[in-house]
């Protein structure tokens, strides 16, 4: 094809596939997609959806590479101390972004000058299980028999630094409830101790969770969106049963080191789009509770700042110190 034509098609294409086939010679080697969460989890399964799609649309392996632990921070701190030229990837989420600065007293990175956002994934609630066998199996039943023995009961979920734990805080915060929090390296971890009875209660991301609530071995409270999930419809929010504004949600965005050219940038969110309109990631995500979607950056960054703030509130007032 000569010169002009090809630059003809390639304006006829839509923005996503025109940055795709625009693009510079990146990848030229396989990328590695630094995944904060556990194997089997909710976020890496994401993270393996997408970098399957990325592979099949660049042309080069995107490989998971899981590095879990404070709140994410060990992923994000790898990601942004890493070369800047679109190899190392994050799979950016509110426990990197919004909580570790409220976390640790000296977060090894910063999430705002660090690492730059690429694009937005989307959004899943989170829920809140129990043991079929517990008595307390709707949040005002539990309400009431947490107030009634403060400390008795106990929920588990993967760390300090993560969306559902930091609900079950303002949850509490919301309902002067007194609650005991045990903490698990992933949710899978905690999901086996309520099902073994050693636990009352695990809150997770939904996907986590619906295998167990699929099988009837784990039976939903109550989810964290602001309205109720199409995989447990019959399933009330928090926001119904406590407050309006107790509405949380886990999000995943790409973030790539401060200073990745221009250009890989744009082709991997084109990518990334491209892949989140594919009918069957849509139907995969959606099937495990997440909801994908698309913003600007600006819009992504506006919202990381509001999250920042929101979850630095409840961290203060839980009496939680930075490490």
């Amino acid at each position: 094809m000569k010169r002009r034509q090809f630059s003809l098609a390639i304006a006829m294409l839509p923005f996503a596939e025109r940055a795709l086939a625009q693009g510079d010679d990146w990848p030229s080697k396989s990328v590695r997609v630094v995944c904060p969460f556990t194997p089997g989890g909710s976020q890496d399964n994401i993270a393996r959806r997408l970098s399957a799609k990325l592979s099949d649309y660049l042309g080069q392996t995107f490989v998971v590479d899981n590095r879990t632990g404070a709140g994410g921070s060990i992923a994000a701190d790898n990601v942004a101390k890493s070369p800047a030229d679109g190899y190392s990837v994050l799979l950016g989420s509110i426990g990197s972004h919004a909580l570790v600065p409220h976390l640790y007293r000296k977060p090894a990175y910063n999430a705002f000058t660090d690492l730059e956002t690429v694009a937005w994934i989307g959004t899943q609630p989170n829920l809140l299980c129990c043991n079929p066998s517990f008595p307390h199996d709707t949040l005002p039943k539990l309400i009431a028999a947490a107030k009634a023995e403060p400390g008795k009961y106990a929920f588990g979920s993967s760390g300090l630094g993560t969306s559902p734990t930091l609900t079950m805080e303002l949850f509490k915060q919301k309902t002067g409830v007194d609650i005991t929090f045990i903490s698990y390296r992933g949710a899978a971890a905690a999901a086996a101790d309520v099902l073994a009875g050693h636990v009352p209660m695990v809150i997770s991301n939904i996907d986590s969770l619906m295998g167990q609530v699929s099988g009837g071995k784990l039976k939903p409270m109550a989810s964290t969106g602001a309205k109720r999930s199409p995989v447990t419809p019959d399933t009330p929010t928090f926001a119904e049963i406590v407050s309006p504004d107790l509405v949380v949600t886990s999000w995943s965005i790409w973030s790539v080191p401060t200073g990745t050219p221009a250009k890989v940038k744009e082709k991997l969110k084109a990518a990334t789009e491209r892949a989140l309109e594919s009918p069957d990631v849509i139907a995969s995500m959606k099937q495990g509770g997440f909801e994908p979607g698309s913003m600007t950056i600006p819009e992504i960054d506006a919202f990381i700042k509001t999250e920042h703030a929101r979850w630095g509130e409840v961290i203060r007032a839980a009496g939680i110190k930075p490490e």
